[in-house]
């Protein structure tokens, strides 16, 4: 008897786990689609950041609540506010700007090694770096931008809690939305690294861990600066996305996953333009966005490895498709381009780290 309990518990385990899992894929593909749809419909600055953190936020295994979603973006909003009130004046004096942002950088390093969720430092990297770049050719452009992704956040938020009120949870696995002790950005870190552990850091590696992002990202950084490099921003925006996990040099495999990774959501975001290219519609882009959305969803929400790196290709897919479609009669070669620099950014990364993994390993063991 006591057995025949026990196979029905594991079947309805089974059951309410994959009833889960639906509901995650459903409300992760219904976010991708609701968000793209507002903004490629009105298509402010930089209006395709709205589906990848919409993208990020459902990648998560629950909702923020209400509290820290507002906690998220009053510091998104602040990060933007401060980029442009305080590095766009230090512009004028470029010795300053630069050390300002590597004091900067350093610090969202460090808070990064020391457990701070990567959703939150993400949005704070890229105030930090594409509005001063922005800044670069006109102040007046870098603060509609800052505007923008200001709005592009709470387009974001808001559609998260749509999407999670059309697919809630199924009865049994607790609500949708995370409690309001999780912190801002709570739930699994899908780039957390091999053997990270709950304790915090020391101080001294999170020091080290926290250089070693610093020196991969500054070169690009002030390479773009000096020379108001916009137009490889795309190169700027996912070389400070990989830099947030600087264990690609010590595990080659996840190096090579991340590769693929993202050579796939280019890939994905080729097939949708080409697509588009016969049928140009917009009811036809949200489609292909929707079916996107369920075929990644399948991947993130599983427990298979792969899994975890395709959250990467969700944003490969909006960062290469997204100016494209509201670029000009080039945009198809834009495209090819784009993705070229993207895996180009991709591939200097992880040789990067793994470079500084062979240089510091040999000295540790000179030691």
């Amino acid at each position: 008897m006591s057995a025949e309990a026990s196979g029905a518990s594991g079947v309805a385990t089974t059951d309410l786990h994959s009833a889960r899992r639906r509901a995650q894929i459903y409300r992760l593909a219904c976010g991708m689609t609701l968000s793209s749809g507002v903004a490629f419909g009105f298509a402010w600055p930089l209006s395709f950041i709205t589906p990848v953190l919409t993208a990020k936020l459902l990648s998560l295994p629950k909702v923020m609540s209400f509290k820290a979603s507002l906690a998220f973006v009053a510091v998104i909003s602040g990060a933007f506010i401060l980029s442009a009130r305080l590095l766009l004046p230090t512009l004028s004096y470029p010795a300053v700007h630069l050390l300002v942002m590597a004091l900067i950088l350093f610090l969202i390093f460090y808070a990064r090694a020391g457990g701070t969720k990567p959703v939150v430092l993400v949005f704070l990297l890229m105030g930090v770096l594409v509005v001063p770049l922005i800044g670069t050719v006109s102040e007046s452009l870098a603060i509609g931008v800052s505007n923008g992704l200001i709005f592009a956040t709470i387009v974001a938020v808001a559609t998260t809690y749509v999407a999670a009120a059309v697919f809630p949870d199924p009865p049994g696995v607790g609500p949708t939305v995370a409690s309001e002790r999780e912190d801002v950005g709570g739930g699994e870190d899908e780039g957390a690294a091999e053997g990270e552990g709950d304790a915090v850091p020391s101080p001294r590696l999170r020091t080290a861990m926290a250089l070693r992002s610093l020196v991969v990202l500054y070169p690009i950084v002030i390479v773009s600066q000096m020379f108001s490099m916009t137009d490889f921003m795309v190169v700027l925006i996912f070389a400070s996305l990989l830099t947030m996990e600087p264990t690609f040099g010590t595990h080659l495999a996840a190096g090579k996953g991340l590769v693929l990774a993202n050579l796939a959501g280019g890939l994905v975001a080729v097939v949708i333009y080409e697509l588009l290219v016969m049928v140009p519609a917009f009811a036809f882009l949200l489609l292909l966005v929707l079916l996107a959305g369920l075929w990644v969803g399948g991947w993130i929400f599983s427990d298979r490895p792969l899994g975890k790196l395709l959250g990467a290709g969700i944003t490969t897919l909006f960062i290469v498709l997204g100016p494209t479609l509201m670029g000009d009669a080039e945009a198809g070669t834009n495209l090819f381009i784009r993705l070229f620099m993207i895996m180009g950014a991709v591939v200097y990364v992880v040789l990067a780290f793994g470079l500084l993994e062979r240089l510091t390993r040999g000295r540790r063991m000179t030691a």
